[in-house]
This record gives structure tokens, sequence and C-alpha cells, in this order.
């Protein structure tokens, strides 16, 4: 088991509105955007991913993928998250080996893990925190460990859903590779995700939102069974794009892979 260090307090990190750790509760398990992501990441992970690792779920959220990990890929999970509603929720959920931990300032000892995850955690950290949290990963890793990241992508995307989860900032491909580098990363894979959808979601957020035209409010909710798996087709057709190269130009969000290089 990961050695636990004393690790100081959380500095000053963005929090969720409560009300959506009760939406991810609810959703993440079947909700189309959470499936499709699921399954995307999982192609491009499972070539790289070692059987029976130890893995850090860093911002585990409501806890449905600290569970899901373990099934799908054999990884022994352990999962931390700073927001005491997050823990409650993952709590509910049954997850275990719960930790309270802020992602830039970790209680494990170096070289603790074979695979940290990060899913939709950094894009509550500005370009100085995100540097910090990037760093963490890197230190708490073995050598030849994966990073596997996923954030929010472009500003140009932000609408009243980004207040609530807190963003604090968008990221371009070019910025998330960035960042990786900067950390001491090698980037093994990089890609925006969700550009076939993108025009709708940008055309909801800045334009019928403003305008009153659509509601203003989470999007993690529950839609119609037809909206359901309408959406899903459309993730699922572009996942199968990227399988075979498709390299999208621009996304909702962006999922980056990069390796804690050995060192000779």
């Amino acid at each position: 088991m990961p050695a636990r260090l004393n690790a100081p307090p959380a500095r000053g990190q963005e929090k969720m509105d409560a009300g959506e750790y009760a939406g991810l509760f609810e959703q993440e398990e079947r909700m189309w955007w959470f499936v499709g992501m699921r399954r995307l990441v999982d192609d491009l992970v499972r070539s790289r991913a070692p059987a029976h690792a130890q893995c850090l779920d860093a911002g585990c959220g409501a806890g449905f993928n600290a569970l899901d990990m373990p099934v799908r890929f054999g990884w022994h999970v352990f999962p931390c998250d700073y927001s005491a509603e997050a823990l409650r929720f993952s709590a509910r959920r049954g997850v275990p080996r719960l930790a309270g931990a802020d992602i830039s300032a970790l209680p494990y000892a170096d070289a603790s893990f074979d695979v940290v995850t990060c899913f939709d955690v950094l894009v509550m950290c500005g370009p100085e925190r995100i540097g910090q949290a990037l760093c963490e990963f890197h230190r708490v890793l073995r050598p030849g460990g994966l990073l596997i990241a996923r954030s929010a992508a472009l500003e140009s995307l932000r609408g009243k859903h980004s207040e609530l989860n807190a963003e604090a900032r968008r990221y371009t491909l070019k910025e998330f590779r960035t960042h990786f580098t900067d950390a001491g990363f090698a980037v093994e894979r990089a890609t925006y995700a969700n550009a076939l959808l993108a025009p709708l979601a940008f055309v909801k957020r800045r334009i019928l939102e403003p305008l009153r035209l659509a509601e203003a409010g989470s999007d993690v909710r529950r839609v119609s069974p037809w909206l359901d798996r309408t959406l899903l087709a459309v993730m699922e057709a572009e996942r199968k794009m990227i399988a075979m190269g498709w390299r999208p130009p621009f996304g909702s969000s962006v999922i980056a892979i990069g390796r804690k290089e050995r060192k000779n």
C-alpha cells in the first residue's frame, strides 16, 4: 500500500457547486457523456496500461471511476479528493481507501503509484496550480508510470456549466501538452475529444443561454432515452474515427497520456 505522508493543507482550491456532486452520483454510471468518454479513454489507455497497477485517482468526485477502473483494467485504485461533498458521495457509493487530499500537495511518498488518473479536475486549476499538480503527479509516479488526464477544453465553450464546476481555465491541446512536458512527462498521446458535438455546445452556451433561449445550468442531467442514445452514437462515431487516426482540430475536452521516463 502506498506510504502516506503529512501533506500541507489545501491552498485555496476552487470548489464545485454541491449540486454538481449529486448530479455526478446520479448520472455518471449511465449518462451518454460519461459512457462515451470512458470508452474513448479505454481505447487510448488499454495497450499502455499495466495490469494490477496501483492507481491514484486524483479527484475522484462521486466515485464511480474508482469502482469501475478495477473492473476495466484490473487496477488497485486509491481515490482522493479535497471536497467533503465528493468524499461523502464516494463513501455512499461504497468506494474503499478514500483520502482527503489537495492534488497540488499529495499526501503520498515519492514513487508510490504505477498510474495516476485525473478526470476533469485540472480545469479547476489556473496556470500556476496546474503546474504544481502535474509536478505532484510526476513525483508520486514510479519511473515508467502513466498519467492519464482529461480536462474541459477551449475558453470559447465556457457557459453556466463552467461556473457550477468552478472552471478556472479551459485548456487548448497545445497548452495541455506544454503543461505535461514542463512537469517532466513524455506525452505519448494527446487529443481533443467530443469534437462532433462541440459546435452544438458553443451555440447553446455562448448564444442560446445568454439570450435565455436555452436553460442555463448544469449539463450533467438526465435527458430523454432517445436523445441519450443519439448523443452516445455521435460519440461512438467519433471514437472510431480517432481510433482510425483522425486528429480532431477542436473539441469540448482534451485528453493527454504522459509517461514518467525511466532514468538510464
